[in-house]
């Protein structure tokens, strides 16, 4: 049944929730890190920029929609800057594709101690919110700010465009109205979020990536510059813009929700804004505004929820902020009459806008409640609070099936020493954990917790922090919603960088280790090497452990292979060892007196796929070269020594030219890693292993435990995996040697049905990475996880990077 609202009752109930104070913390201030401007280095308002003005591209796929091309934007904001004191914009980054990333603040003029006051006052919320909710001053004077994210996918144009014309009527208006606005709240807008799909008319950026799956990952610079913003800023509310879907879609979401979110803070205002949004919508005249989606309200669960942190509207929740995906109505794309697209764009245009001023509209209605509520998410994590049980019609369709909650632990080791599997990979974790807005300490001395004994130098994440949900959510394992939910908008319904990103990360669920701890502000690594003459022995357990043997074998090292899939470098190549330390960070220990190997050459890889293989392939510093069905004679040439297949290779289908190159390729002897479900594929229809593949369903997603059996690809492996349509095989031929099985309870977290040919019990017990020889000498592997998906799960990396060096 529709989770159907009526509109009049729907104003949800504004409560001031009470409790105790935030628990002392000993380092609660600063909120930032040192290589933040401090309090005295903040200047006053406008700051302003001459922006580089870009030449002029009349092939911008903006122009036919009839919105603002990319080299206009520059010059329109240097025009409001000359003009308005109101108005500042900067440079703030740069695209994958080169482009200038544009960010500008919009509030009435500020000396530079009342910018300094402003930023006290922001820092105060997150650090001591107690004080700041009860401040009257700040209560009184603290610009609440909006932050407006603007086409994040380059397709879906009109946010941008709403965001100038909002800019500019706020900086050339005379109405006293808006010169209050101004006095009271800061507006920051990203201008145009992707600028490469702008320009090239497509919903990735220039490197191929979907930008708002992005968020808890950040591999890409414009997520980057997004995350920064999300967690710098602190906004009441937060507006992604898109486009396009009838009627227009606003957040609030379906379930399921994050478990870490305090969502009776965020809902109570979250569905009478976006009622208001609606109303506003209404009162444009226009037929095809005149009711919108909310899907809270209108949709089954599933349909369009907000689980996953990957997107900005889920991010931004997770950092105490209002946040809503608008959706414009009209796609104007296609094949449509030049004055249909305008129409359409037009319209989208005002859509926009009336969602930005309709939230500023809210936030000053409702101005003490909502600073008092973002400070409540604070001052809740503070002081380790569990997670509300909200009742039934909490807000007018609040129910059963919107009752997604974690328990918190107490804290978190990443320890040091032995214990951790990877110390780039713990290192690179704090960063990912800092940089979204978490803290994290170090360790003074050695100590015990939870029975276990830890070195100094351990990092602990105190949960009692302002934002304990964002950490959690990446850091927990995750839930198990197969029984909650048929249907999500998109996976991973699992992800638990935690556990996939491949260092080892201990939970205390009622310890805070007893011991000083010194606040750290980004992920250390020095890595090492033994002393003495003794030989190089190199653990891969992660893609650094890969880019720095890759860096040897090119620098004409040698490097030999051992049968668990480590390497051993000799003694003679001690400076270039060295030198692989320096730049890679990666430990080294002493060898076996008595070692054995195989001599491994520089690895050649052809792949078959996308961005992820070929982004993968950089990460762990392989020479790639991509490969398809129609260049194979091209590019498998005599160098190939490893063929990666990630996506569709039928042999059946290919020219003769190219059937001969794959052939004389695999009469050589040539390697093949297959990933998914293309690689078993190949496998079958070129002859190789003999497996029968099976696949979960395709909204299968998620964190699973996996059994290793060692060998030259898992030996020392971490006991979880990643999956998006998990793969399986049964039905092993004669020299098929299995690495990895799904465990007997494969699901640990995510979205993934039992019961049926292919639901995980199904898999249980059966092999995920299997390994064999062919009669040719074809070393082939085949991977039923999923090591390059979104470059997401980093610690499967050295996975896929020893079955090339295996295979190739």
């Amino acid at each position: 049944m529709l989770r159907r609202l009526a509109a009049s009752t729907a104003a949800a109930v504004l409560l001031v929730t009470g409790g105790n104070a935030a628990a002392a913390h000993a380092d609660a201030l600063p909120s930032v890190p040192p290589t933040a401007p401090s309090i005295g280095d903040i200047a006053g308002y406008p700051r302003q920029a001459t922006l580089p003005v870009w030449p002029d591209d009349p092939d911008d796929a903006s122009i036919p929609i009839g919105v603002i091309p990319y080299d206009e934007i520059a010059p329109k904001l240097n025009a409001l800057q000359a003009s308005s004191d109101r108005v500042s914009a900067r440079v703030a980054g740069t695209s994958s594709g080169g482009y200038d990333l544009y960010v500008v603040t919009v509030t009435a003029p500020e000396s530079r101690a009342e910018a300094q006051q402003q930023e006290r006052w922001k820092r105060l919320i997150e650090d001591d919110p107690v004080r700041a909710r009860t401040d009257r001053r700040l209560l009184r004077d603290y610009k609440t700010p909006l932050f407006v994210n603007a086409n994040i996918h380059g397709n879906e144009w009109e946010g941008t465009d709403a965001a100038l014309r909002v800019i500019e009527e706020y900086a050339t208006s005379t109405d006293p109205a808006v010169a209050t606005l101004l006095k009271r709240n800061r507006l920051v807008f990203n201008i145009t979020s992707n600028p490469d799909g702008r320009v090239a008319g497509t919903r990735a950026n220039a490197a191929g990536y979907d930008l708002n799956r992005d968020l808890t990952i950040v591999s890409q610079p414009e997520t980057n510059l997004i995350r920064e913003l999300a967690v710098d800023v602190k906004p009441i509310i937060t507006l992604d813009l898109h486009g396009y879907v009838s009627p227009t879609l606003l957040h609030p979401s379906t379930p399921p929700h994050n478990v870490n979110n305090e969502y009776d803070l965020f809902i109570k205002h979250a569905l009478p804004n976006a009622l208001g949004i609606e109303q506003g919508l209404k009162d444009l005249g226009y037929p095809e505004t005149q009711s919108a989606r909310i899907p809270f309200r209108d949709d089954e669960p599933g349909v369009w929820d907000d689980f996953p942190p990957i997107y900005v509207p889920s991010f931004s929740l997770l950092q105490s902020s209002i946040p809503y995906t608008i959706e414009a109505p009209l796609n104007p794309r296609g094949n449509l009459t030049a004055a249909e697209k305008l129409r359409r764009s037009g319209i989208n245009t005002d859509v926009h806008e009336v969602a930005i001023k309709k939230s500023l509209e809210y936030i000053q209605t409702h101005r003490d409640q909502v600073i008092f509520d973002q400070a409540e998410v604070y001052r809740r994590g503070w002081a380790g609070e569990p997670l509300r049980d909200i009742p039934d019609g909490y807000v007018p369709g609040w129910g059963p099936e919107d009752d997604y909650r974690t328990e918190f632990p107490r804290s978190y080791v990443i320890p040091a020493g032995d214990r951790q599997h990877s110390a780039v990979a713990a290192a690179r974790l704090v960063d990912l954990l800092l940089g979204s807005g978490g803290r994290v300490w170090e360790a003074e001395r050695s100590f015990r917790a939870g029975g276990r004994t830890y070195p100094e130098g351990s990092y602990v994440i105190d949960l009692h922090q302002p934002k304990r949900g964002i950490v959690n959510s990446l850091l927990e394992p995750g839930a198990d919603i197969t029984d909650r939910v048929s249907d999500l908008y998109a996976g991973p319904a699992g992800w638990s960088q935690g556990l996939t990103w491949g260092a080892t990360v201990d939970t205390l669920w009622s310890d805070l280790p007893r011991v000083e701890l010194d606040r750290v502000y980004d992920g250390v690594v020095r890595g090492g090497l033994p002393d003495g003459r003794a030989d190089h022995r190199l653990d891969i357990q992660d893609a650094a452990d890969l880019r720095a043997v890759n860096d040897l074998l090119a620098s004409g090292a040698r490097v030999y292979r051992q049968a668990d899939g480590s390497v051993v470098v000799p003694a003679e190549s001690r400076r270039l060892v060295k030198a692989a330390v320096k730049e890679h960070r990666v430990t080294f220990t002493k060898a076996p007196k008595r070692w054995s190997g195989t001599l491994v050459d520089e690895i050649v890889v052809g792949y078959v796929g996308g961005v992820e293989a070929r982004d993968t392939l950089a990460d762990t510093g392989f020479t790639a070269r991509q490969v398809t069905a129609a260049t194979l004679a091209a590019t498998l040439t005599d160098d190939v020594d490893v063929l990666l297949v990630a996506s569709t290779l039928n042999p059946a289908t290919l020219t003769a030219e190219n059937k001969a190159a794959l052939d004389a390729y695999l009469a050589r002897g040539g390697g093949v890693v297959g990933l998914d479900s293309a690689g078993p594929a190949f496998s079958n229809a070129a002859g190789l292993l003999s497996v029968t593949a099976n696949s979960g369903p395709g909204l299968a997603s998620g964190v699973v435990n996996v059994v290793n059996s060692g060998g030259p690809i898992t030996s020392g492996a971490i006991p979880h995996s990643f999956i998006a349509q998990p793969v399986w095989y049964t039905g092993l031929g004669a020299g098929v040697t299995v690495e990895q099985s799904y465990a007997a309870d494969p699901l640990l977290a995510g979205w993934w049905s039992a019961g049926s040919p292919q639901g995980q019990d199904q898999a249980a017990g059966q092999a995920a990475i299997v390994r064999g020889t062919t009669a040719a000498g074809n070393g082939v592997v085949l991977i039923g996880t999923d090591p390059i998906w979104r470059l997401h799960a980093k610690g499967l990396q050295s996975q896929l990077g020893r079955a090339l060096i295996w295979a190739g």
